[in-house]
């Protein structure tokens, strides 16, 4: 807990000292903002607090219970006596003042060995809660970056359309210029101009989806409606490569891994809660009274008792009509599913470990696939506009090698944020993504 905690005020840290006068966002500060505004985060980290609060010896029953009780009470009355000889007697306003005082020690001293199961119960609903909140943690972590690069990406795709028009107004200028001297068709230039229209409006669009995008990252980071920033952290890759030594770490360092393990040991400490009432119940307890008893009509005036009282409270279990029986049972049982839980997302944890390194491997491979194929197009391009420019190449031709460019850097778009997402996924998968962030 305190090591998270560590690593969240150095998120927090990095924040505030990156923080500048211009409307800009990087994925530290995103990641932090996210982390201190978040409601569900917020939520976690109070159960968290709950958890601490309710891990106690007192909570656990260890401690001795002291309390302090009082009364005075008054009671007039009138009274008539009858006589044998039927002679009747009345005294009116009698009156009985009594007052009461007391100190009250109870302790118990064995229950079946529950106060010491009962208190290592607590510590692990603590440690559970605990890494619940790590979990909360990661996983907000993990929708963040998704979602920051999200707007990376459509940020890098408008200035691949933004490069698209200009390439394409550069052609519709130089058709124009043809048309008027006559060495192209009207065709031609209503198609070049038919082109740049597809572009512009293909632009628009992406801005759209770029609104929409941010406006996505913003309700994660809880940040005001329309609040406007540039995203600064370009799109990079930590390299995951050795798959063994991520297999090695999950069991111990996977949340959801850790919080079945965990709910294993509660159901273990339930089931052996559940046998300590089938033994003897000591209690000890101590009292000290004081009472005070004063009449108006009799030759005692005023009574007073004042003394302690001592003693042990035994209570051995005979027969219950085996509900206690029934009760270890049925934890018991419950233990035994919870094994089998644990076992099946260790199983499944594993599976998808495997699943998306692999992605991440043919994610990085196609980046690199890419990124080759995006080289050639830009060379052709270039290469095929000169053609175009001095006549060698037809408008058609020209427009095929220009949406291949464009396909090219979109292809590229689209592979590095599939690597991003998968790199983001096995390091939240393997417990590396808290680290991972709070060390850059």
């Amino acid at each position: 807990m305190k090591k998270l905690t560590i690593q969240i005020f150095l998120l927090f840290f990095v924040c505030f000292l990156t923080r500048g006068q211009s409307a800009s966002l990087n994925l530290e500060e995103a990641i932090a903002i996210g982390l201190k505004n978040n409601f569900s985060i917020q939520i976690a980290n109070n159960d968290t607090k709950i958890a601490v609060n309710n891990n106690t010896l007192g909570n656990a029953g260890f401690l001795p219970t002291v309390g302090l009780n009082g009364q005075i009470k008054e009671n007039p009355f009138n009274q008539e006596n009858t006589d044998m000889n039927w002679v009747r007697t009345k005294s009116n306003d009698l009156h009985i003042e009594t007052a009461f005082a007391a100190a009250t020690f109870d302790w118990t001293l064995f229950n079946g060995m529950g106060m010491f199961i009962k208190r290592e119960k607590l510590g692990s609903l603590q440690s559970l809660q605990e890494t619940s909140l790590r979990a909360s943690v990661e996983n907000k972590v993990s929708e963040i970056i998704i979602a920051y690069f999200a707007v990376v990406q459509l940020n890098n795709s408008i200035e691949v359309l933004q490069n698209a028009i200009n390439f394409s107004n550069s052609r519709y200028d130089l058709t124009r210029k043809k048309l008027q001297i006559g060495t192209t068709s009207e065709l031609a230039f209503l198609k070049s101009s038919t082109d740049l229209n597809a572009d512009s409006a293909a632009f628009l669009r992406q801005q759209v989806a770029l609104t929409t995008a941010k406006s996505k990252l913003n309700t994660l980071l809880v940040l005001e409606t329309g609040k406007v920033y540039d995203v600064t952290s370009p799109m990079k890759f930590d390299q995951i490569i050795d798959y063994d030594d991520l297999k090695k770490v999950l069991t111990a360092s996977n949340t959801q891994i850790s919080m079945a393990k965990q709910t294993v040991d509660i159901a273990l400490l339930d089931y052996r809660l559940a046998h300590s009432p089938q033994y003897p119940q000591l209690a000890f307890f101590t009292d000290y009274n004081l009472s005070r008893t004063k009449y108006n009509y009799s030759a005692t005036l005023q009574t007073v008792n004042s003394g302690p009282v001592v003693g042990l409270n035994l209570t051995i279990p005979v027969f219950d009509g085996f509900n206690k029986r029934r009760v270890a049972a049925n934890a018991k049982i419950d233990a035994e599913s919870t094994k089998l839980e644990y076992v099946q997302i260790i199983k499944e944890t594993e599976e998808a470990l495997w699943q998306i390194f692999n992605e991440y491997k043919t994610n990085l491979k196609l980046v690199k696939l890419e990124t080759a194929n995006l080289e050639v197009a830009k060379t052709t391009s270039k290469i095929s506009f000169e053609r175009f420019r001095v006549g060698a190449m037809s408008d058609y031709e020209l427009r095929d090698i220009q949406l291949a460019e464009l396909e090219a850097e979109n292809s590229l778009l689209v592979a590095e944020f599939q690597a991003k997402k998968s790199e983001t996924e096995l390091l939240r998968l393997s417990g590396k993504l808290i680290e991972s962030k709070s060390a850059k």
